[in-house]
């Protein structure tokens, strides 16, 4: 009876999506870059308090906050960042990045899933739990969390503050997933190998050392490298995404010096230390130089200040956690109700999970369109699944913070 009730209920989250498509499109309006996200936070921030947020704040890292707390009871964190990358060249995009244009079955622009429309699903669906709980009459306890974070794209600032001074119990994070379980990811390990020479006059080259041939000898050594594997995440990769010599104005002189720039994507167990050792492995020159490059992060008024390593953990939720099955439970069921199939799996891109993560919390990824088109002049999300992300985290939620449920 509970089941029809709710089907039948006005809340019911994947009658219409009107409303999640409209908050999307004023999102992807609002320019946010990492750094600058005010407009976009301002927007979340209207909308969760039209939604009768109990509590709705910008913390101290500028993140967008709004809270549900319906009694005692465990905290569900859904989340998502709010800062986006470059559009590039407008010129490519079929349709203006920061228009949030809806066409062809399609919503468009700059953070449609990447991930903006995964943060209009989550308000939506916070609202519909609570108004869908309280109509039906379920035991539902405890609080709902909402935060749009800032700064992911650059090092994660916000995430880290969150992950640090909100606590819970299970966070839901909505980067693209193409509507699939998503429960874990390689780290990101970026190293600068500085490599020696001697400057010297072009027309005369055997005076100087280049710097160029001795890089090429070290990337030859890093294509071939034997880089650790196993485990659910495969293996760890090693990418060289840049090469700068110096001086960098003397195109008649021998480079005296170069810096390979190492896209490190690491596997649960391969750590930094790790990398580090296998990368000086790959010389058995000493004059070479390796070293993490330093991030400083900001929060847009200054209140909250961070440095650290470009290094992101890989991050593997605990496969045989509660809430892992809670989720696979949920979502093969609501999917199965949109007629999409369920597919569990781990993304191939680094996210917020890690610094969200702590022992006894799991990160559970799902989210609405497909990773692909993130950092694209292409990116969009079909509309069709912001009804089917709405209505699976309406479902989390309660799934969590209903025990007698059944």
């Amino acid at each position: 009876m509970r089941d029809e009730a709710r089907r039948e209920s006005p809340y019911d989250a994947h009658v219409t999506d009107d409303a999640v498509a409209r908050l999307a499109s004023d999102l992807i309006r609002a320019p946010s870059p990492s750094g600058s996200e005010r407009p976009a936070v301002d927007v979340l921030l209207a909308a969760m308090r039209d939604l009768g947020f109990d509590e709705v704040y910008r913390d101290d890292a500028g993140n967008a906050v709004g809270t549900y707390v319906r009694g005692p009871g465990p905290a569900v964190l859904l989340t998502g960042h709010l800062d986006t990358v470059p559009v590039g060249d407008e010129s490519l995009w079929p349709h203006p990045p920061l228009g949030g244009v809806i066409a062809d079955g399609r919503l468009w622009g700059r953070g449609a899933c990447d991930m903006k429309s995964a943060l209009a699903c989550m308000v939506h669906a916070a609202a519909d739990a609570v108004a869908s709980a309280a109509h039906d009459g379920s035991a539902f306890s405890g609080t709902v969390v909402v935060a749009g974070v800032v700064q992911e794209e650059v090092g994660g600032l916000g995430s880290r503050h969150l992950g640090a001074t909100l606590p819970c119990d299970v966070v839901i994070l909505g980067e693209p997933s193409k509507l699939n379980l998503k429960l874990g990811h390689r780290g990101r390990v970026e190293v600068e190998v500085g490599v020696p020479g001697a400057i010297a006059h072009a027309a005369k080259a055997e005076l100087g050392e280049n710097a160029l041939y001795n890089a090429a000898r070290y990337l030859s050594a890093l294509e071939t490298a034997e880089l650790p594997t196993g485990g659910p995440l495969a293996r760890s990769s090693a990418t060289a995404t840049r090469l700068i010599s110096s001086p960098r104005d003397g195109a008649n002189v021998v480079p005296g010096g170069a810096v390979i720039t190492v896209d490190y994507r690491n596997k649960p167990g391969d750590e930094p230390d790790d990398v580090m050792r296998l990368l000086r492995s790959l010389t058995t020159d000493e004059r070479f130089t390796f070293s993490f490059p330093r991030e400083r992060a900001e929060s847009e008024d200054g209140a909250v200040t961070a440095e650290y390593d470009r290094v992101a953990p890989a991050y593997l939720a605990p496969l045989d956690h509660p809430a892992v099955d809670t989720a696979r439970r949920v979502l093969s069921a609501v999917l199965t109700e949109h007629a999409v199939p369920f597919e569990e799996g781990y993304w191939w891109f680094c996210t917020d999970a890690p610094h969200l993560a702590r022992p006894g919390r799991p990160v559970i990824g799902f989210g609405p369109g497909a990773e692909e088109l993130a950092h694209t002049t292409r990116e969009c999300v079909p509309v069709s699944d912001l009804i089917v992300a709405r209505h699976a985290y309406r479902e989390l939620v309660r799934a969590y913070l209903e025990p007698v449920r059944g």
